[in-house]
């Protein structure tokens, strides 16, 4: 898979299904997630790479690799309804 596919891929899988299931999106800051570290309601989600996250990762996040999330998201992620923070290793 060429670098256009890739991006492409990873494109078609943040566009929603229908306006039903459209999800708002926000972004945080460092500060206000580590003010939420113990909040049980919040999922934390680390799409790095394996390896990344076995060097390093918030305390209580699951790993998901991002190749993976179409895949394995429903097994990784218990309810789907849940705040859920995604981090990555930069802008995306």
């Amino acid at each position: 898979m060429n670098q256009t596919d890739s991006r492409n891929e990873q494109t078609s899988m943040t566009k929603p299904l229908s306006a039903e299931t459209a999800i708002e999106h926000q972004t945080i800051s460092g500060d206000d997630l580590r003010a939420r570290l113990r909040d049980r309601s919040l999922i934390i989600l680390d799409v790095l790479p394996k390896e990344a996250y076995a060097e390093a990762h918030i305390p209580g996040a699951i790993s998901l690799p991002v190749g993976e999330i179409e895949t394995k998201a429903r097994q990784a992620i218990s309810n789907l309804t849940q705040e859920i923070v995604v981090y990555c290793g930069g802008p995306t």
